[in-house]
């Protein structure tokens, strides 16, 4: 994505003096590898939700809109923002585990295209608005399938002791008693975790779902996303169509004859973004060589919150260092890298940054929330301002 000799090209724009434009850091965005993944995409023969909790900005959700016209929401805010882009009303899906009843209300009387319920309260708080307003709507009922997607632990959602989904046991309590309440389900979700890198298991959640099959079949099977991207760039996972292919083979093999659901955030976005960063100081301690950046973990959390990776270059020139700190008033506000060449107040790029990045990044610290740009047409485009002070205190009475 970017080329490091004298000057610094992204897509062949020379983006060496960017710090004279925007204050640093910011988000860069790579508009022709977006668009080849929207091509990979459209390929597949199944319905594709995007997640918008992977990335929220406005531009790009008008991007997925032109393209795809359906999306996975798990907020109110969410929705607002698909309304807010949307000439007619695209498919949505509203998952997650604690929904309010105003938020119910507000999917009913919008007739999204399913509500995924979590739990035996939830279908009954449903069940209650549907009589009391005489709305309808569809539901898929989200199963906890107790398999372990052999990811991160902060970011698996399928097994006993995560809080997603119904268990099998509850599940069948659940189908016998909508027999009395006869609420409209129109299919299963699964969702097992995120940055998942390895195919074992899913066989094991085709073989459950074979089995749900066999007592009760739906027009639609939500098999969630969560595939791996490669943020060392040298790693190897599955790559997007070994997965397709794999799991069109566990269909065929189980005779599953539904509608297939995925829904995609990371894989999108992710690798399609940098941060440009500046080192603010370097400092010694004893044989320990610091670089302290403007880039802090309230611009990109995941490295504080998950302990993940981010490929980090520079020039290549000054002293090796693989001790990375941002300016946040928090030891965890670090980086983890391998060795680079870095000298005082030289440009350091952060990879992989275009999925659950700016869309958990916050204030903290009182700190501005950062650019957004997107390469566009041989030109750079801001997509999200500069966060103003203003901003910070207009909540405030």
């Amino acid at each position: 994505m970017i080329e490091i000799k004298n000057n610094i090209y992204l897509n062949k724009i020379n983006i060496t003096n960017i710090y004279k434009k925007f204050d640093l850091p910011l988000y860069v965005y790579n508009y022709k590898k977006i668009i080849f993944n929207f091509f990979i995409i459209k390929k597949i023969k199944f319905f594709f939700f995007f997640s918008i909790k992977s990335n929220d900005n406005i531009f790009l959700l008008k991007l997925i809109n032109k393209v795809f016209f359906k999306f996975d929401i798990v907020s109110i805010g969410e929705l607002k923002k698909i309304i807010l882009i949307s000439k007619k009303k695209p498919y949505i899906v509203f998952s997650g585990s604690g929904k309010k009843i105003s938020e119910i209300l507000i999917s009913l009387n919008l007739n999204l295209f399913s509500i995924n319920i979590e739990s035996i309260q939830e279908i009954f708080k449903i069940y209650y608005l549907i009589k009391k307003y005489k709305k309808n709507i569809n539901i898929m009922i989200r199963v906890n399938p107790n398999i372990n997607a052999k990811t991160h632990k902060k970011i698996t959602t399928g097994t006993k002791k995560n809080k997603f989904g119904i268990n099998i046991f509850n599940l069948k309590n659940l189908l016998y008693l909508n027999l009395i309440l006869n609420i409209k389900i129109i299919g299963y979700d699964f969702h097992i975790g995120s940055q998942i890198t390895k195919l074992s298991p899913l066989k094991k959640m085709f073989k459950l779902i074979n089995n749900l099959y066999k007592n009760n079949k739906y027009k639609y099977l939500d098999i969630g996303g969560g595939i791996g991207v490669d943020y060392y760039f040298n790693k190897k996972i599955i790559n997007f169509s070994k997965y397709y292919n794999k799991v069109n083979k566990l269909i065929k093999k189980n005779n599953i004859k539904s509608k297939i659901i995925i829904e995609l955030g990371r894989y999108i976005f992710c690798n399609t973004s940098i941060i440009i960063s500046k080192i603010n100081y370097i400092k010694n301690n004893k044989n320990i060589f610091f670089c302290i950046l403007n880039l802090g973990m309230n611009d990109i959390l995941r490295p504080s919150l998950y302990n993940s990776f981010h490929k980090i270059e520079s020039f290549n020139k000054g002293r090796n260092t693989s001790f990375f700190f941002g300016p946040i008033c928090e030891s965890s506000d670090k980086f983890l890298s391998k060795k680079i060449k870095i000298k005082n107040n030289c440009l350091v790029f952060f990879y992989s940054t275009g999925s659950y990045c700016k869309t958990m990044s916050n204030n903290y610290n009182s700190k501005n929330k950062i650019f957004e740009i997107i390469i566009y047409k041989n030109k750079l485009k801001i997509i999200f301002k500069l966060e103003n002070f203003k901003n910070l205190i207009k909540n405030y009475v």
